[in-house]
């Protein structure tokens, strides 16, 4: 059953974040997109940001009790690494709050903008997270690279390699084929789903470590560092 294979249920709590503030951000694209349907004044309505920053707030917590044991009990690189990823998990929760000033600062809840602000700005921020989200892990590799043992190669490894890097990244994939033929699709929908579609590629990062054992748990001292006790 899937309880007896999970291995560590933190994980799940980043998946979780992370997948919430992407179906956030997609809601709050729509409200953008299709303003003149919905009416502009939900976007300044009190309810509307209390419920997007308590959402935000459970998923800080989330995401802080994902990464919480990783950072404590690792060493070396791989605390390097655990730090990195909390930074990065913890921006990414964080989007809805850095809407919400970049609104106030730029008077959009009185003067809310047109339609071309918002996918541009989508447009952007889901560029920078697609190619950051294939350029992070290159630089992990590099911080881990001495902690590496070398594995044989066989054709069962390349086919299950194969299909890991197919369910990592899909959404990834997706999200640029809709936002490249956002015109040819209509009602905005490649920027509508880029939001839930870049952060979903992100939970799949920690759903996928939820079926592993976490390093802390089982790695070696390195010879050259001291370990603490805890």
């Amino acid at each position: 059953m899937l309880h007896r294979k999970i291995k560590d249920y933190r994980a799940l709590y980043g998946a979780l974040a992370l997948a919430l503030i992407g179906l956030v951000l997609s809601l709050q694209s729509i409200l953008y997109m299709h303003g003149d349907y919905f009416g502009r004044e939900i976007l300044v309505a009190r309810w509307h940001w209390e419920i997007v920053l308590n959402i935000q707030i459970l998923c800080f917590a989330f995401m802080w009790f994902s990464h919480h044991n990783r950072i404590l009990f690792s060493h070396g690189r791989w605390r390097a690494r655990a730090i990195l990823n909390f930074f990065i998990g913890f921006g990414a929760v964080g989007m809805p709050a850095f809407l919400m000033l970049m609104s106030a600062v730029l008077d959009w809840y009185r003067n809310p903008p047109g339609i071309g602000v918002p996918k541009y700005i989508i447009g952007i921020a889901a560029t920078i997270w697609l190619v950051s989200n294939f350029l992070v892990p290159a630089i992990q590799k590099i911080i881990l690279e001495r902690w590496k043992k070398p594995k044989k190669n066989n054709n069962s490894d390349d086919a299950s390699l194969l299909s890991r890097l197919v369910f990592r990244h899909w959404p990834a994939a997706l999200a640029a084929i809709l936002l490249l033929f956002n015109d040819f699709i209509g009602a905005e929908v490649g920027f509508i789903m880029a939001p839930f579609l870049c952060l979903l590629h992100g939970a799949i990062v920690y759903y996928m470590k939820a079926f592993k054992v976490p390093h802390y748990e089982t790695e070696a001292c390195d010879e050259t560092e001291a370990c603490d006790a805890g």
